[in-house]
């Protein structure tokens, strides 16, 4: 069969896919491990003009599953999902249910029953994700529109959440490949496959931004230029850094030679970010103000500067030089440790 709509995502398990089709399901040529189907709460009748009923036309009877079903949450949440079939009139493996209220004839009855459906469409794809563990093939699911039938659901309320719970279930579960959404109706068909790729755009881009926050944290170095008599605030500072996913160097943990100078310098051009301790002691070190004005060379290929300031000692001419138009950070205000935190948020872009 043909989709309206088609979109395959990258994963950390490989390439997989959710795609649209308008199909009646009686017609279905593609396998499914799983067939998901809504019905009214312990209420299984095939009637004509449903999904129900168009199993039921292919020898497929789900009150006879919903006895005796592989997992059953129905206690819990309404959903549940059946053994495997055998002697089924459609390439279909087994069938999976979400449970839903009688139709809603009042405002806050509506309200409580849209809840639920998300509640549904929710719990479900959790309960794919233990029957995979539990070694069920879970690889193709086909998804109807959740209430889409005698339940007067609109599409256009269900579209997004659905979708967006595809994506999650897609993007987790190593086992599944692909969704089909399928359904009949021809309206309900266009409102998920133009809402698919609303959701497909909103996903490429969060993975994206993903992506670039991941590589940024990847490549990252933090250096820390410090006095020895604050080595407390840069062994404080070095594990929070480490502990966001930024590397950190600093002396004389990193230096792996015995020529100290050498180690500063290619330490130096190798960070992306450049982090003084400003206090009374390392304003009379020379070591500090050199590893300052070594940094301060490598600004033009984009070290970013971060000068945080632990005391009221004022500088010197030597330092207000390279520091007096670099954005400092205050530390003064207690307690330091929050101050660090705010500066970690500020380097991960949280």
């Amino acid at each position: 069969m043909d989709a309206l709509n088609q979109k395959r995502i990258g994963t950390p398990y490989g390439e997989k896919s959710i795609a649209v089709y308008q199909q009646d399901i009686r017609a279905l040529d593609e396998p499914l491990d799983v067939m998901t189907i809504s019905a009214f709460y312990r209420n299984y009748a095939p009637s004509r003009g449903t999904l129900l009923g168009a199993l039921s036309e292919k020898g497929i009877s789900v009150s006879e599953l919903s006895r005796d079903p592989k997992i059953d949450l129905r206690s819990i949440c309404n959903i549940w999902l059946s053994r495997k079939l055998s002697g089924a009139g459609l390439p279909i493996n087994r069938i999976g249910c979400m449970e839903l209220s009688p139709y809603a004839d009042t405002r806050d009855a509506w309200r409580q029953v849209q809840q639920q459906i998300l509640n549904s469409i929710s719990a479900y794809f959790h309960m794919l994700d233990i029957a995979s563990i539990s070694g069920l093939s879970m690889a193709r699911i086909g998804m109807p529109v959740p209430g889409g039938g005698h339940q007067h659901v609109d599409s256009a309320f269900t579209a997004i959440p659905m979708l967006n719970e595809c994506f999650a279930f897609l993007k987790r579960n190593p086992y599944a490949r692909k969704i089909s959404i399928i359904t009949y109706d021809e309206r309900q068909a266009q409102d998920f496959a133009r809402v698919l790729d609303e959701s497909y755009a909103a996903h490429s881009e969060q993975m994206d931004k993903s992506s670039r926050q991941e590589n940024r944290k990847q490549r990252a170095l933090a250096f820390i230029s410090y006095s020895s008599k604050d080595k407390n605030v840069a062994d404080n500072l070095c594990n929070k850094l480490e502990a966001a996913g930024i590397g950190v160097w600093y002396a004389p943990r990193d230096i792996r030679a015995n020529d100290y100078a050498s180690a500063i310098v290619t330490a130096i051009r190798s960070c992306t970010h450049f982090i003084t301790l400003i206090s009374k002691n390392s304003l009379a070190s020379n070591h500090v103000l050199n590893e300052i004005d070594l940094a301060f060379k490598e600004l033009n290929r984009g070290v970013q500067f971060f000068p945080l300031k632990l005391d009221e000692e004022e500088m010197g001419p030597a330092f207000e030089y390279y520091l007096s138009r670099q954005h400092w950070t205050d530390m003064r205000l207690p307690p330091l440790e929050r101050r660090l935190d705010e500066l970690i948020n500020k380097l991960t872009n949280r």
